[in-house]
């Protein structure tokens, strides 16, 4: 295996490590004690401006992390 294929491997892990951490906290937040009214889950209920907080969160760590690849 080469560096490259070495770091996308290590890429992926992480990734996936992420993402199952990201959807842990997310159903622990649903899980929360509610009124009647905001029980159910639909895209509708989260706001288009976390949306794109969380974007563009996302895309500053992918920035970074290209940026620290072109300092090694």
């Amino acid at each position: 295996m080469n560096v490259q294929q070495k770091s996308m491997v290590v890429g992926a892990i992480m990734g996936a490590a992420l993402g199952a951490v990201g959807g842990y906290l997310f159903t622990r937040g649903l899980e929360m004690p509610r009124s009647e009214e905001e029980k159910g889950l639909s895209l509708r209920s989260i706001p288009p401006g976390q949306l794109v907080a969380l974007f563009i969160g996302i895309m500053g760590v992918l920035r970074a992390v290209a940026e620290m690849g072109e300092q090694v």
